[in-house]
C-alpha cells in the first residue's frame, strides 16, 4: 500500500511539473524566467507555479503561485515558497493574501502555515502570524498577532485592538 501511495504521490509530481501554462481548469506551470545561473531542481520541486481553481460556469475563483514548490511525500501537501493567493469577485481580484511559506493541499483546497501573512482587500489591510485557508468553506483564520487596518471613506484609517492607530 506505501509503494502505491510513493508511486501515485512521483507520478502526480512528474504531472504536475509537466503541465505547460493554460486557461483551462486545473494546475499549469508558468513559463519559466532565465535565471543568471542554471537552477538545480531536486526531484519533486518545481519553480514558478501557478494553480489556478474555476466554478462551474468556468469563471476564475482563485489561484495560487509561489516561486518554489516542493511535494511533501509523507503529507501528499506541497511545501510553497513565496505564496501568494489571489480570490476573486466578479472576475476581478478581491482579495491576495501573501506568506513566505505554507503547506497546500489540492485535493482539499486548504493552505496552512506558522509564517507571517498579509491579507489586502479594497479597503482593508489585515497581518499576522500563522493562518489556514480552506476554499471549500471561504474560510480564512490568521492565528496570532492579527492587526486589522480599515481604511474608511475619505482614506483614514481606523486599526483594530492588537495595532496601533495608523492615519
Amino acid at each position: 500500500m506505501r509503494q502505491w501511495h510513493f508511486i501515485s504521490a512521483v507520478v502526480a509530481v512528474l504531472a504536475w511539473a509537466g503541465h505547460a501554462q493554460t486557461n483551462a481548469p486545473g494546475l499549469a506551470v508558468s513559463a519559466p524566467r532565465p535565471p543568471a545561473t542554471p537552477i538545480r531542481s531536486d526531484p519533486g520541486t518545481v519553480h514558478g507555479f501557478k494553480v489556478p481553481e474555476y466554478d462551474a460556469k468556468g469563471q476564475l475563483v482563485w489561484q495560487m503561485f509561489g516561486d518554489r514548490a516542493r511535494l511533501e511525500l509523507a503529507s501528499g501537501k506541497v511545501e510553497v515558497e513565496q505564496m501568494r493567493l489571489e480570490l476573486f469577485r466578479g472576475g476581478q481580484v478581491d482579495t491576495t493574501m501573501r506568506s513566505p511559506k505554507c503547506l497546500f493541499d489540492r485535493a482539499a483546497k486548504t493552505a496552512s502555515s506558522d509564517q507571517p501573512v498579509e491579507i489586502v482587500a479594497t479597503n482593508m489591510v489585515m497581518t499576522g502570524k500563522g493562518f489556514d485557508w480552506n476554499a471549500a468553506e471561504s474560510r480564512m483564520r490568521i492565528h496570532n498577532d492579527v492587526t486589522v487596518t480599515i481604511y474608511g471613506r475619505k482614506g483614514m484609517a481606523i486599526t483594530m485592538p492588537g495595532g496601533k492607530r495608523q492615519p
